[in-house]
Parts: structure tokens; C-alpha cells; sequence
């Protein structure tokens, strides 16, 4: 079994790399987009993957990668995947969701073309596509219509969109997955747990004052673990049903400012919480859940780290990461 994961340096790539590297029967493959490309959420697995340097929107380098490799199944995840990113360079996000999902989608069409098959591939849409859900609509079921609201998940349901249309045209083994909140070690700061995990651990090494910014903490949000969402990921390859649009979630809506108790406990430290009006976003829904009922019975796929465990890896990797940036590096000897 061969694997190409595009993005695979990042925060799910990373852990679609571990997942893989675990199962010890997955030959597996990634993109990077530069040689000089930061390889820390891979650096334990470096001698047990195959990196290709390939920017995921050109197109022909793209084909010619998939050509080469053959890949059994691709994981695509590469993209630009923040909200507020978007609203200031819509281009670029349309441009890295967008042509970046078609480039996969025409490589696999092109080796089904001259071979008669071709590797399966899976689409990472976003749950953001069903837009601001009321709550008398919850939990969201993946067949809710399409609704984006801001430039991230119209790129997201573009390619939705497209990738459906791929698999109805050309024949290809399309899934596309419809991922909530999801949260764990490696994560960017700009996401909430990661940011509020980052605070407290500063705050306790001494390197902030014992004050929490936050933007709304008053909304609910539907989190799984990323471990948890990179298995979903796998198994769905194995489905067993006809369907390709599933939605990845835990249906445990979580208040924000739960999140922010939960890491006051765990790290034992008393903390000011402060509201800071430029990281309230207008366009906020107060409350989201999603049912993984589709995914459940196709997969046998059910969330199985307790939030309160993630939460305790996220503050824990941050301890160590904040402390590895502090500490001098050891002069060599002459």
C-alpha cells in the first residue's frame, strides 16, 4: 500500500504521518512546499517517509508526481484552512483550495484515463461550508444545503463541489470529508485551543502576565481530536456505502470558555480572562454541533479521546515547545 499526503509537514499531515508510519504496512509519501520548508511536526518520522518538494497548484507538477509515485490512495490536505486568512487575501485562499484540490483531482483523472484506474482519493472539505446553522437545526447531517459565508468556506465548498463532480464524470474513488473543530498537539496558534493552551503555558513559564486575551467565549463549538480525525480519514477508504460526503465530528458541542476553565485546572494557575474587541469575529454562530451518524455506520467510527485529554497534550506540547525555544543551544567543540 502506497500513500501520498499532500501538506504533510502540517498540523493533520503530521498526524496522518504518524497514523500511517504506525500501521507498518503504508509506504508513505508528502509534499512540501519548499526544500527549506520547517519539518518540525515530522522531524521523529524523517527516515520513515518520502518527501517531494511540489507546490500543490501547479498542476503539471502535481500530475507528474502522482505519475511517478502511482500512490495507491491520496490524502489531500493541503490548504488554507484559516477563516480570518481568508478575509484579507481571498485571492490566494481560492487560488490554494481551490486549483490546489483540482490539481489532485486532474492527476487522479489522468492516470484513471490511461490506465483504467487509479488511486482513490480523499477530498478535506470543511464544515464550514453549511454556513451559520440556527439551533433548532442541530446537529448538522451532511445533507443540510451548502451555505458558505465567508471566503474560506466558499473555497472549501467549491471544491466540495468539484470533487463530487469528479467522481460522478470520470469514475474516480472520491470521499470528501466535511471536518469541525478539531484540536491537538502541532496546531497553529491562530486556532482557538491551540492559542489558549499557548497563553496558559507562557503564563506559567513566567513569559506572560497571568492574563488570557480572548475574542468571543460565549459560542459553542463541535471538537474532536485531530488523532481521532485522521483515523476517520483512513477508515473511510474502507466505507461501506455508496456515499462520499461525510461529515467528521464528535456532536459534543463545547463551550469556548469551558476550554479556558478546563486549562486554568489543568495547569493549576489562577488567570484573568480579558476580551480583546479585534479577536471578536462578526460573523460567529452561537452554537455548532454535527452528527457523525453517516460516518458511524460506514466506518465504525466513533471519537475516542475525551476532550479534557486533548486539552492536557495541547498544554503539555506547548510546556515543551515554549522551553525548547528558550533554552541556549550548546556551543560545538572547536
Amino acid at each position: 500500500m502506497r500513500a501520498l499526503i499532500t501538506g504533510i509537514n502540517g498540523f493533520v499531515g503530521s498526524h496522518l504521518a504518524d497514523l500511517l508510519v504506525s500501521l507498518g504496512s503504508v509506504d508513505t509519501h508528502g509534499t512540501v512546499l519548499r526544500s527549506d520548508e520547517p519539518l518540525n511536526n515530522i522531524a521523529h518520522l524523517l527516515d520513515r517517509l518520502t518527501l517531494h518538494q511540489a507546490d500543490i497548484t501547479d498542476v503539471e507538477r502535481i500530475a507528474a508526481l502522482v505519475e511517478t509515485i502511482r500512490p495507491d490512495r491520496i490524502l489531500h490536505i493541503a490548504g488554507q484552512a484559516f477563516v480570518p486568512t481568508s478575509l484579507r487575501d481571498p485571492l490566494g485562499t481560492f487560488r490554494a483550495n481551490l486549483l490546489g484540490g483540482l490539481a489532485v483531482l486532474e492527476a487522479a483523472r489522468r492516470v484513471y484515463t490511461q490506465t483504467g484506474t487509479g488511486p482513490s482519493v480523499l477530498v478535506v472539505s470543511s464544515g464550514e461550508v453549511y454556513g451559520v446553522v440556527s439551533k433548532q437545526q442541530l446537529p448538522i447531517i451532511e445533507e443540510m444545503p451548502i451555505n458558505p459565508n465567508n471566503p474560506y468556506a466558499a473555497s472549501k465548498a467549491g471544491l466540495d463541489l468539484i470533487a463530487q463532480q469528479y467522481a460522478r464524470a470520470f469514475g474516480i474513488d472520491v470521499v470528501i470529508v466535511r471536518p469541525f473543530n478539531h484540536a491537538g498537539p502541532r496546531q497553529n496558534p491562530a486556532f482557538v485551543v491551540s492559542d489558549f493552551a499557548r497563553q496558559v503555558a507562557l503564563i506559567a513559564l513566567r513569559q506572560q502576565e497571568p492574563v488570557i486575551h480572548v475574542g468571543n467565549v460565549d459560542v459553542q463549538r463541535d471538537f474532536t481530536d485531530v488523532r481521532d480525525v485522521v483515523r476517520a480519514y483512513w477508515m473511510l477508504f474502507e466505507r461501506q456505502t455508496d456515499e462520499i460526503v461525510f461529515n467528521v465530528a464528535s456532536n459534543r458541542p463545547v463551550h469556548i470558555r469551558d476550554i479556558l476553565t478546563q486549562l486554568a485546572a489543568i495547569s493549576g494557575l489562577d488567570v484573568e480572562v480579558r476580551q480583546e474587541p479585534d479577536r471578536v469575529r462578526a460573523y460567529d454562530a452561537p452554537a455548532i454541533s454535527a452528527s457523525y451518524e453517516r460516518l458511524n455506520k460506514a466506518t465504525g467510527w466513533v471519537p475516542s479521546i475525551p476532550f479534557r485529554k486533548t486539552l492536557e497534550d495541547v498544554y503539555s506540547y506547548w510546556l515543551e515547545a515554549l522551553r525548547a525555544a528558550e533554552t541556549p543551544a550548546v556551543p560545538r567543540s572547536a
